[in-house]
């Protein structure tokens, strides 16, 4: 199901905060927003996030959150160690009127949580998953980026040790080190 899909089909729902079909419809709109939003089931940890609440679910009934840090933090109070949560935000918003101002001048990822009333639906389940996958693929990218320039650093340092190898004459080092040039070549998508 297509994201627009699942926002439209949302939004037909009973909303908790009478002014979500407004900021929903206009999500409808900007499709370049729409390009920039990830389904999650739950915000936790995430920078940009907003939450927007069918009636007669738990908790607030729409949030605008971006900017947003939370880290864990361990004091010491009265000789005992005590772990709290802080969150810092730059920007904290409950009203989806006021949301829409602030997401026209937003061009960051946004990751959307649509609270149920009752059990989720599959179709909202599956939304998740498609953005989880999507966000999984690109972190795999970005990984074998890393790896790969890794590789790269490492052939350019024992080409040097390979260099010095020669101008010292030293046999053994010179032979170690061609061969763990080779595997990294072989290993490596650049050549160099």
């Amino acid at each position: 199901m297509q994201l627009v899909d699942v926002v439209r089909r949302f939004s037909k729902t009973p909303l908790k905060h009478r002014m979500s079909k407004y900021l929903l419809d206009y999500m409808l709109e900007d499709r370049e927003l729409l390009n920039r939003v990830k389904m999650v089931t739950t915000r936790a940890f995430l920078p940009d996030t907003m939450m927007v609440a069918q009636a007669g679910a738990e908790g607030p009934s729409f949030e605008l959150e971006l900017g947003a840090v939370e880290r864990e933090e361990v004091s010491l109070v009265n000789g005992r160690l005590v772990k709290q949560t802080r969150k810092n935000r730059t920007i904290w918003v409950h009203d989806p009127v006021q949301a829409v101002e602030v997401l026209r001048k937003f061009d960051g990822i946004l990751h959307v949580e649509f609270k149920f009333v009752d059990v989720v639906p599959d179709w909202y389940q599956e939304a998740v998953e498609a953005a989880y996958v999507e966000g999984q693929i690109q972190s795999d990218f970005a990984e074998l980026v890393r790896e790969q320039i890794d590789l790269l650093i490492f052939g350019i340092l024992l080409k040097e040790e390979i260099d010095q190898a020669l101008q010292q004459g030293d046999q053994e080092t010179f032979q170690e080190k061609v061969r763990q040039y080779k595997q990294v070549c072989d290993s490596c998508l650049w050549e160099f």
